[in-house]
């Protein structure tokens, strides 16, 4: 018979602090994350630019979306410049 308060679940992988990683992992984990912000912005650029297409009207929301447009952009080389 086995023993009702033992936890026989599957493990749960915890991952580590990354002050607590070597250097090396510290920037492996870092990369990974700015790919991940970069994928983010270009997302919403392309949703930004769909909608864009259809809903903008007046020269003033195009400069709006230029502005956001410049900043994501910006962001983007700000990131993979370092």
């Amino acid at each position: 018979m086995t023993d009702p308060q033992k936890h026989e679940g599957h493990s749960r992988h915890v991952r580590t602090p990354t002050s607590q990683l070597p250097h090396a992992d510290k920037v492996k984990r870092q990369e990974r994350h700015l790919q991940i912000l970069t994928v983010a912005l270009l997302l919403v650029l392309l949703m930004l630019g769909y909608s864009a297409a259809f809903d903008l009207d007046n020269w003033s929301e195009w400069v709006v979306l230029g502005g956001i447009c410049t900043v994501a952009v910006g962001t983007i080389i700000a990131v993979h410049s370092t």
